[in-house]
């Protein structure tokens, strides 16, 4: 009689033992470290992309007189007339206009046609004949300010709207949809990413002479110092700026940009090219 109710408590500590060891295996499971580094990176690009998009600008051709200047569509100022074909993109920084291309989020959009308004307050009046398309956009709580002058449109908003996706997104909420996300399918391969990256900037130099060899064995002398140099420091270069973007964001584990992978490769397949990186197709 003594003995059962020990059995039963040894009994029910292997239980407890048993049942502890298969959480813990549950939550280090869960615990991915990549994964976190993954929605840190992400997070910081999102952030960057809703700055961006905070302000848009525009350019337009065509004869127009008149201005408008805007503090949301209640505090409205102006008249303008013009004849236009025009462009808004989302700021004047192209470089950065990549954000929006690997999003793949339109970069510019055009209107073309005859525009007559003049507005004051909240009231507004357009000429019964504009073409309502052949306008910059105008939204309901923008700040923005057009100048038609002669044969030149300039355009500025200020999207009071992106300003909240912006700040909201701080606490990871994201009012727009606009946010990247892990991709949950993607096959990730960070250690391959990062040795790439770290040999792509320490041993890119090595593209130079070994170029300049390569085509003056294949063309000449002068082929080798001209053609071979300036394709040696091309390929330096992009060896230097890929290696740079995939250390930084060697968590993805994205496939290689530049083929082959390293400057030195015991079987080369490929002809050396630069690929379009992976993350415009997924995260």
């Amino acid at each position: 009689m003594i003995r059962k109710p020990w059995g039963l408590t040894i009994k029910c500590l292997l239980a407890a033992i048993v049942l502890a060891s298969a959480n813990l295996r549950a939550e280090s499971e869960l615990f991915d470290l990549n994964d976190i580094l993954v929605r840190g990176q992400l997070y910081i690009w999102n952030r960057i992309s809703d700055a961006l998009d905070i302000f848009r600008c525009g350019i337009a051709g065509g004869p127009g007189i008149g201005a408008e200047i805007a503090v949301t569509e209640y505090a409205q100022l102006g008249a303008y007339v013009t004849k236009e074909n025009g462009v808004d993109f989302p700021h004047f920084i192209p470089p950065l206009w990549l954000t929006h291309y690997y999003q793949q989020k339109p970069i510019f959009n055009q209107h073309e046609g005859y525009y007559s308004t003049a507005s004051f307050g909240p009231w507004r009046r357009t000429n019964p004949n504009s073409d309502e398309n052949a306008r910059f956009p105008r939204n309901k709580w923008d700040l923005r300010a057009q100048a038609a002058l002669g044969v030149g449109h300039l355009y500025v908003n200020f999207s009071a709207a992106e300003v909240h996706d912006f700040l909201a997104g701080i606490v990871c909420w994201d009012p727009s949809e606009d946010d990247q996300v892990p991709d949950p399918t993607a096959i990730r391969r960070p250690a391959d990413q990062f040795g790439r990256g770290v040999c792509n900037i320490l041993f890119g130099i090595c593209e130079v002479p070994a170029n300049i060899i390569r085509v003056n064995q294949e063309e000449g002398d002068m082929a080798g110092i001209s053609k071979g140099l300036g394709l040696g420091v091309w390929r330096f270069f992009c060896r230097e700026v890929v290696g740079v973007v995939e250390l930084v964001t060697f968590p993805f584990g994205w496939e290689p940009i530049i083929q082959p992978e390293y400057f030195y490769q015991k079987e080369k397949s490929t002809t050396w090219r630069v690929q379009r990186p992976a993350f415009h197709r997924r995260y």
